[in-house]
């Protein structure tokens, strides 16, 4: 899974926020322009692989962690949004997969080939991304983003108060697995604090299969999926300072007949956590 871009309660910050009554606020995504905001990402991707081989079953789990630092450097903004350029300074990459630890080079050159790579993406307030025109982006990146829905909403919102957003999964694989289907999520303004500077906001969302036409993508069938997290949105700074994620995916691939395997079902559990980190 190479979500960049995509996507809790933060235990650092235990206090109690006092809700703003009467007042409604804005969620953008708005930094000045100049910044350079460097961040930190931690995944963790667990595969879990399950088929019928001679009347019993076959289990295999695959661990995947990645640590990646970047800096995101805020070129330009206009009114539908804002111009940044992301460079990748550092990629920490390891796995329990017997067969990609031993593919020798193949293997560590992954996170070298993400060193340095820059990137140019287009921000709109809402905090929905695109590539800008101009770049030719690795190709997981680009998939990355086009599975980053925007979360926030058009206008101001009161403490307490929901809003939903839908998407559709495109048929390839971001996470970790082909889907096709749709996700909806309802996001919350759960809290504020220092005089409304900074937001609480929770989501929870469902994935559900596609019908018709695009029922199965690439011999894979989503059978269920979950997202929830918390994302804490600096809104002096106009940035997200710091998301936590957990994703759960069911899915079922099979092969054609001719191939003569058996389907698999798949089960895969990603965590997130990004954090802007401040330079000392």
């Amino acid at each position: 899974m190479r979500w960049s871009s995509v996507l809790l309660a933060l235990g650092v910050t235990v206090a109690w926020r006092a809700p703003m009554e009467g007042q409604s606020f804005m969620l953008q995504i708005r930094p000045r322009v100049g910044d350079t905001l460097r961040m930190r990402l931690d995944q963790q991707s667990e595969m879990t692989g399950t088929k019928s081989v001679g009347g019993s079953e076959s289990t295999a789990i695959s661990v995947t962690t990645m640590q990646m630092f970047s800096r995101a450097i805020v070129e330009g903004m206009s009114p539908d949004g804002t111009t940044v350029l992301a460079v990748t300074d550092s990629v920490l990459l390891s796995t329990s997969d017997a067969r990609s630890r031993g593919s020798g080079k193949a293997a560590a050159s992954a996170p070298q080939s993400l060193r340095g790579t820059r990137v140019r993406f287009h921000v709109a307030p809402d905090g929905a991304v695109t590539m800008s025109g101009d770049d030719k982006a690795p190709r997981e990146v680009a998939e990355a983003v086009a599975v980053m829905p925007a979360a926030f909403p058009k206008a101001a919102v009161s403490v307490g108060e929901s809003w939903i957003r839908e998407m559709v999964l495109p048929g390839v694989s971001q996470l970790c697995t082909p889907l096709s289907g749709k996700l909806r999520v309802t996001f919350r303004l759960d809290s504020v604090a220092r005089g409304g500077d900074l937001a609480y906001v929770s989501m929870r969302g469902e994935m559900q299969p596609a019908t018709g036409l695009g029922a199965a993508a690439a011999g894979s069938t989503l059978e269920k999926g979950s997202v929830s997290g918390t994302m804490l949105v600096d809104r002096r700074r106009g940035w997200l300072t710091e998301s936590r994620f957990n994703i759960a995916i069911s899915s079922t691939i099979t092969a054609p007949a001719t191939a003569g395997i058996a389907a698999m079902h798949m089960r895969v559990k990603i965590t997130q956590h990004m954090r802007t980190v401040d330079k000392r």
